[in-house]
């Protein structure tokens, strides 16, 4: 299925980067939009459903927090933080499924 949306999103937004060396079982298929409120809402409107499973750094979570009393920055993750978004995924996902959401997804890039 993974790849399946790797080769149908053929490059319109950034997808998950697996090195050659590992595998993933793909719980959840994260992409990277520029603006994903806009993005998540114009998902919705064509009834295909998202998810933001991360939407604040790890420093913000009790476990870590002792990390954002220091004076680092996490650029990377803030960049991430703002822009991840996950598409349906599971092991069930038919192909058409997945180019009706591949569809959706380019119509709510523009």
């Amino acid at each position: 299925v993974a790849l399946t949306y790797e080769k149908l999103l053929d490059s319109c937004v950034k997808t998950p980067t697996i090195h050659a060396d590992n595998t993933s079982v793909f719980a959840q298929y994260t992409i990277e939009v520029e603006n994903r409120e806009q993005f998540c809402l114009s998902m919705s409107e064509k009834e295909i459903p998202t998810a933001v499973h991360y939407p604040s750094l790890l420093p913000s979570q009790p476990a870590l927090e002792h990390l954002a009393e220091s004076d680092k920055e996490f650029p990377v993750a803030e960049h991430a933080c703002q822009r991840v978004v996950s598409l349906p995924m599971h092991p069930y996902l038919t192909f058409d499924e997945q180019v009706k959401i591949v569809e959706a997804v380019k119509e709510s890039l523009i």
